[in-house]
């Protein structure tokens, strides 16, 4: 039995939604205005009961590493049992706090269907329990946080049953052991028996005395019935009643007779007919049954009120444990809805640190990705560290700004409210402020300008170093030059007080101030200036144009007019929108460049790993072709000599004619010369290099690999070689001419360098598959992969289920699992190989 202090304090501390910091006005404001509530309603939607829902939809951020990690880490567990298959049920579950509350009510009873709901919770926690129990070493977190759970198989043995007087068992005297029982002698035993069935109704066994009782309605009510329909017959005789049947009439039995014959029948009437041509009269002869029947039935309502009396009883003992168990229920329930949030759009595990810094890796705004799915969103990278706190993002309108704004606020928001983000995220606490969209107010007579001001004053009372502020279009809806100079000593002051923040601007005067401030980096969001549509990619580093001259040309706006405001503008700030396009362009290129680089480079460090791997495997083979040549090599100098031999024996003998025996000789001879020519195991000649041409055969100076020259330059003496499509420009003296043996072409050529690990077969039928597999299965094996992918999807798992069958009958398998999140979960299998 747990203690009500100990149940209190536990109960804080499980709490998900302390408002410890998001508790007042501007920071709630800051989540209206990032949509953050859309988020916890879409989450909402994966909870099983009413409990989850509750707790997700209260989620606000919180300041404490170690229950986000905990929380995270329960995620996770959970994402993992999902891909096992093993995700557990909920059934059962319901928010039964309001009977557990009446329960503690003195002479409060709860209803059968309550307390029918609050035994199938029960079952439920004893469900869960035992689940997680056998789990413990794979999903240690959900373990710990189910262990607690409420269990007392009595007491769902009570709820389902009385108690009545019957023979002393074994079964009882363990049961007032464990219960101790206070109305329990040993003179007045019990056995229980189910005391509510399914649809809520009290059964007649509950108890001894309610079956007595219901015995005697029954009986009752059948001789009742039977003089009744005497009566009946006697009264149709006579022409008193109207119709053949009797009725019921506030609990007592009655007959329809005409109202002008009511004196006919002695009685009591219990009513008239709504056209008040039948009376219901109680015959004089059936009252006393009718007494004694009513008596039966108040008899057993008491005996029901006892039943339902004794079990909320039993309910209300347990109160505080069963409240504290629905509270781990919710929670769990809450974190079956956020991985199961995260499996459907790609929520990933984030990193919650002290270190004062934020990066955010391809992250993708959630509400978008809701609407658009994951794959039609495009990602953003930024990050924030202390030499580099801020971000001012430029570009056209309906460009992006204000999404990638929102996307940097949610996703941070997500990872510190204990919700995986739709990126990778690693990040500290932060207390995100925004200022976005038109707040202008008639009521409050406040302009766009005014209103925005107003929010930037409330923003800076409110924030400290571990804010992250969010403002969009910053200093606009005024003048653009005073609008700039207030928007920059904003910016100052964000800096002075050494938080993090992103503004959003269309100003050319922010543009060039965050260009001399090292601290500040300049983004935008890309243009294609030839289509002339946004395509949302976030740019780093580079500030953008406005695109308002474009924009306008393409409306329809006349050459003259946009020629004109050129002028106006003067040529400072056209020769700023230059410079900003073409350093756009060249980091474009530089970015492109730089990524083409980097997967050239992957991918020469991939291949060179596979070179080094297939070389060491053609060495040993080549080993072992040579041992095979010698070996064969011997037996053709065995053979040689005994053809000597034999030839000798028969001339000395002169078994046969000299003519035949020489004829023999040469025909033996030049079958074993044949022989002699398939075991050669010279394999290549050097010499030194002076020129070469297109297709040489070469290998380098300290390795036996062979390559074929591609092109030549004799006289820088260089040449680019192809190594089993590893190509690389070598000098001439690190390279030897080689003359390649068909031999040893032979022995290396069934060897892939571009051999396959990975399989797709989605799509296919099963005896398709089988077939496809098996021949990429021999090929896996003849050129010693140690491990494969297959692609299947998940589908209903039936190919799945019959490509491990096939998997179960290959020798060389030495293991196979449904893939990880990473590697495309459910619907991969990893295969490892001998």
């Amino acid at each position: 039995m747990i203690d009500n202090q100990t149940i209190s304090a536990r109960h804080i501390e499980s709490e998900v939604y302390i408002e410890e910091y998001y508790h007042n006005n501007v920071l709630k404001e800051s989540l209206k205005q990032l949509e953050y509530y859309s988020i916890l309603e879409q989450i909402a939607k994966f909870a099983y009961s009413d409990l989850g829902k509750d707790i997700i939809l209260k989620i606000l951020p919180k300041n404490d590493i170690h229950w986000l990690s905990k929380e995270h880490n329960l995620i996770e567990e959970m994402i993992n049992l999902h891909y096992k298959d093993h995700i557990p049920s909920l059934d059962g579950l319901s928010d039964i706090s309001q009977q557990i509350y009446r329960s503690m009510i003195e002479n409060a009873v709860l209803n059968a269907t309550d307390i029918l709901n609050v035994l199938d919770t029960i079952k439920s926690f004893r469900y869960i329990r035992n689940f997680f129990r056998d789990k413990e070493s794979q999903f240690e977190n959900l373990f710990h946080l189910t262990s607690e759970l409420y269990e007392n198989r009595i007491l769902e043995k009570h709820l389902k049953v009385v108690s009545n007087k019957y023979v002393y068992s074994y079964e009882v005297s363990i049961y007032l052991h464990l219960k101790r029982l206070r109305d329990f002698e040993h003179d007045d035993l019990r056995r229980y028996y189910e005391a509510i069935d399914d649809n809520g109704e009290i059964r007649d066994t509950a108890t001894r005395e309610l079956q007595r009782i219901r015995v005697d309605i029954r009986t009752k009510s059948a001789k009742l019935r039977d003089r009744l329909q005497k009566i009946l017959k006697r009264v149709n005789e006579e022409e008193l009643s109207r119709d053949d049947f009797y009725s019921i009439r506030e609990g007592r039995f009655v007959l329809p007779i005409k109202v002008e014959n009511k004196r006919a029948l002695p009685g009591i009437i219990h009513g008239v007919s709504q056209t008040g041509s039948t009376v219901f009269v109680e015959p004089s002869e059936i009252i006393e049954m009718n007494n004694d029947l009513s008596l039966l039935h108040n008899e057993e309502q008491r005996e029901i009120y006892n039943i339902l009396s004794n079990l909320t009883n039993e309910i209300g003992k347990e109160a505080n444990s069963l409240l504290y168990s629905l509270n781990i229920m919710g929670h769990l329930d809450s974190i079956v809805a956020k991985a199961k949030y995260a499996i459907e759009y790609g929520g990933i595990k984030p990193k919650i640190t002290n270190e004062d810094s934020i990066v955010l890796r391809k992250i993708k705004h959630p509400i978008l990705v809701h609407t658009k799915g994951k794959k039609n969103v495009i990602p953003l990278t930024i990050e924030f560290n202390s030499n580099k706190r801020g971000h001012l993002i430029s570009g056209p309108n309906a460009g992006g700004k204000t999404v990638a704004l929102k996307s940097v606020g949610l996703n941070i928001l997500m990872a510190i409210s204990g919700i995986f983000p739709l990126g990778e995220c690693e990040t500290n606490f932060r207390l995100v402020f925004t200022s976005i969209g038109d707040q202008q107010s008639i009521e409050n007579d406040l302009s766009t300008f005014s209103s925005q001001v107003l929010r930037l004053k409330l923003i800076l009372d409110n924030c400290n170093k571990d804010s992250l502020i969010l403002a969009d279009e910053i200093g606009s809806g005024t003048d653009p030059q005073e609008g700039g100079a207030l928007a920059s000593s904003i910016i100052d002051t964000f800096l002075n007080i050494k938080l993090f923040f992103i503004a959003t601007t269309h100003q050319s005067s922010l543009k060039t101030y965050a260009l001399n401030r090292p601290e500040i980096e300049n983004d935008s969001l890309e243009f294609d200036s030839d289509k002339l549509k946004p395509t949302y990619n976030f740019l780093n580093g580079t500030p953008g144009n406005s695109y308002a001259f474009v924009l306008a040309k393409n409306i329809g706006i006349p050459n003259n007019i946009i020629n004109r405001a050129k002028k106006y503008l003067g040529n400072k700030h056209s020769e700023l929108e230059n410079s900003i396009a073409i350093l756009q362009k060249y980091k474009n290129e530089a970015e492109k460049n730089s990524l083409k680089l980097a997967e050239e480079k992957n991918k020469f460090e991939k291949l060179r790993q596979e070179y080094d791997k297939k070389l060491s495997e053609i060495k040993l083979k080549k080993n072992e072709i040579i041992g095979k040549a010698k070996l064969e090599a011997q037996q053709v100098v065995s053979s040689a000599n005994s053809l000597i031999e034999k030839t000798i024996k028969e001339v000395k003998e002169a078994k046969k004619p000299i003519a035949e025996v020489k004829n023999e000789f040469n025909n033996q001879k030049i079958n074993i010369e044949k022989e002699a020519q398939k075991v050669s195991i010279t394999n290549k000649t050097t010499e030194k290099l002076k020129t070469l041409k297109q297709g040489d055969n070469v290998s380098l100076m300290d390795s036996n690999s062979v390559g074929t020259v591609i092109e030549a330059n004799d006289k820088q003496e260089t040449a680019l070689v192809d190594f089993n499509g590893f190509k690389v420009r070598i000098s001439y003296n690190e390279l030897k001419l080689t003359k390649v043996d068909k031999l040893i072409k032979s022995a290396t050529e069934y060897i892939q360098f571009d051999v396959k690990q990975r399989i797709d077969v989605r799509g296919m039928r099963a005896d398709e598959t089988i077939k496809e597999l098996d021949e990429f299965m021999q090929n896996a094996i003849m050129n010693s992969l140690s491990m494969i992918t297959i692609v299947h999807g998940k589908g209903t798992g039936v190919l799945r289920e019959a490509i491990h069958k096939y998997l179960k009958t290959i020798d060389q398998v030495k293991s196979f699992r449904i893939g990880n999140l990473t590697e495309g979960g459910a619907g991969v299998t990893i295969v490892e190989l001998n």
